[in-house]
């Protein structure tokens, strides 16, 4: 039968365990958050850099549907952004 001293040594280990494993929880949580952040940023500013071309953009379509109208633009914006994200490198 397992005395007093061995009983509190493995609840010291339950316990340390557990801490150890939600700091690895935390530090998960936070780096996908950092990415979901850095890649928002990313696409925020493609966005905006892309847009002044799509504004003036001459004879694009979607399928058939020439673009002629300002929210088909941005559209247009938005897709391309879309696209420099999933083609940016990866550092």
């Amino acid at each position: 039968m397992a005395d007093a001293d061995e009983i509190k040594a493995a609840e010291r280990r339950g316990y340390t365990r557990g801490y150890q494993s939600r700091g690895r929880r935390i530090k998960r949580e936070n780096d996908a958050e950092r990415q979901r952040r850095e890649r928002q940023a990313f696409l925020d500013r493609a966005f905006l850099a892309i847009l002044p071309a799509a504004m003036n953009a001459q004879g694009w379509k979607f399928g058939d549907k020439p673009i002629t109208n300002t929210e088909d633009r941005i559209k247009l914006a938005a897709s391309w952004a879309r696209e420099a994200l999933s083609q940016r490198p990866l550092a």
